[in-house]
């Protein structure tokens, strides 16, 4: 046989698989990959703004995509903006607070349904590659199960049980054989907090974007979830050996190197197994940046962490606080072939949306016995394909406390308390370190004023009254409502 003959039918045999797996109809049972960035803010990117972070995947991926400019975590802090991503539903109802260490006895509820969940259910394999962080099997819960992800509609999990800089992290992978901490799990690496040389921390972003990788490699023929919290840029930042010393933005930008890096891996794995049209990749952050060390010239762990945190400007404050830092996050949906490429959409959205969504573009069903906050929002990802119309976008922005803060509708934002991991209020309040309630509320709009500079609230009663009684109305139903750790 002539060589040009051979290599003809080689060509053709290699492209019988990925002929097969394009056969399936890019809207039926698509793949989604929700990547979840820890302590991001919102000007950590190229495509954001940042003059010497370089992002180039991430800047490629919102060009393909839609990026969202008005896009919301659902809370200020780790793990109710976890619990709101994974449920749909707001954090106060989660029965646990902002932030639960690894001997907090609560945990996201056996009687939630996460996204992975309906999705399994569905017909889809699932898995989770990074930071859990809504709970930990421990003495004080008599290590619950329940407590871990595969109990909550994955079937598989690489990662870390909460934010890498606790003393007491772990590092962890499901093994049926496993039984560490309790069965069904491998403890891989203990005490990362005090990983000071990075053995561990220096390979986390590249362990969860290989295993992820093999993961959409064993299903590229069938629907799969993967949700990729990373632990990174969360201090205490760490790099690995390929991006170490290669960003002129520092160690943040070598760590954000290794997230851009893992961004375009997936993608290049989606081409390569002819699947990147089936599927829909969500990329956004937990919430803003860990302002609390802006100024710190030198922590123990942290290092020289006023140069590492990160911005989120032009918004004001960051991660702890309601003020627009806290929540307004990047916000990429990308989905070539569906959604239009270079689109811009200004329509505010948030991660609570992000289980409604999935649910119905997978044909799945939302839960019908409890309140979902989110929304679908596929009409604005193509309204060609996706009929209807979205519901308008009240968001109630959760305090440190678990009291409501704030609410946005449409471009207003009302804040009834403040509160700010610096202890200031910028003057609106007398300075502390605790939440303090307004005498007179304060009143922006955002699409004019997104820094919330000019309070507006004496030119708008009426506006101001009708977003008191929207936080007061939902607050009162929330309470009824309660949560599943309330039953008895």
């Amino acid at each position: 046989m002539k060589t040009g003959s051979f290599l003809r039918i080689l060509a053709v045999a290699l492209a019988l698989p990925i002929a097969a797996l394009q056969a399936r109809p890019a809207l039926e049972k698509p793949n989604f990959i929700v990547i979840l960035l820890d302590d991001a803010g919102y000007a950590n990117f190229s495509h954001s703004g940042h003059p010497t972070i370089e992002t180039p995947n991430i800047s490629k991926m919102a060009e393909d995509g839609m990026n969202f400019t008005n896009y919301y975590s659902a809370a200020a802090a780790c793990s109710a903006s976890r619990y709101g991503l994974l449920t749909g539903r707001h954090p106060l109802r989660s029965g646990f607070p902002w932030v639960i260490p690894p001997s907090f006895p609560r945990f996201i509820h056996a009687k939630e349904i996460t996204i992975a969940n309906i999705l399994r259910d569905t017909g889809y394999a699932t898995a989770i590659f990074g930071k859990w962080h809504v709970g930990t099997p421990n003495e004080a819960n008599h290590f619950d199960r329940n407590a871990f992800p595969l109990a909550h509609g994955f079937n598989f999990w690489l990662g870390t049980n909460v934010s890498h800089d606790y003393l007491d992290s772990k590092l962890i992978r499901s093994d049926p054989e496993g039984f560490d901490p309790i069965n069904g799990y491998h403890t891989l690496a203990v005490d990362l907090g005090l990983d000071h040389d990075w053995k561990v921390l220096k390979t986390l972003t590249r362990r969860y974007q290989d295993a992820a990788v093999g993961f959409i490699k064993a299903n590229a023929s069938s629907p799969f979830f993967a949700y990729i919290p990373l632990n990174f840029p969360h201090l205490q930042l760490a790099a690995s050996d390929g991006s170490l010393h290669t960003s002129a933005a520092g160690l943040l930008g070598d760590t954000m190197t290794d997230i851009d890096t893992l961004v375009g891996t997936l993608r290049r794995t989606l081409e390569e197994k002819g699947i990147a049209e089936n599927t829909l990749i969500v990329f956004t952050s937990d919430n803003g940046q860990w302002i609390r060390f802006q100024d710190t010239a030198s922590h123990p762990r942290y290092m020289e962490a006023r140069l590492l945190v990160g911005s989120a400007r032009p918004f004001r404050d960051g991660k702890g606080s309601t003020w627009e830092g806290g929540q307004r996050e990047p916000g990429i949906w990308c989905w070539p072939g569906t959604i239009p490429a270079r689109s811009t959409n200004r329509h505010p959205a948030s991660n609570l949306d992000i289980l409604p969504t999935l649910t119905t573009l997978a044909g799945g069903v939302l839960p019908t016995d409890r309140s979902i906050d989110g929304r679908n929002i596929a009409p604005y990802l193509n309204p060609s394909h996706f009929d209807g119309e979205v519901p308008e976008f009240t968001f109630f922005y959760e305090g440190h406390t678990t009291t409501t803060n704030a609410v946005r509708k449409g471009p207003w934002k009302l804040h009834i308390a403040l509160y700010s991991q610096l202890g200031i209020n910028y003057g609106y309040a007398p300075d502390g370190n605790t939440r303090q309630v307004l005498e007179k509320p304060l009143l922006f709009n955002l699409e004019l004023d997104p820094s919330e500079r000019h309070n507006v609230a004496a030119e708008h009663p009426e506006i101001v009254k009708e977003l008191k009684t929207a936080i007061e109305n939902f607050e009162a139903t929330a309470k009824k409502e309660g949560s599943f750790w309330d039953e008895k």
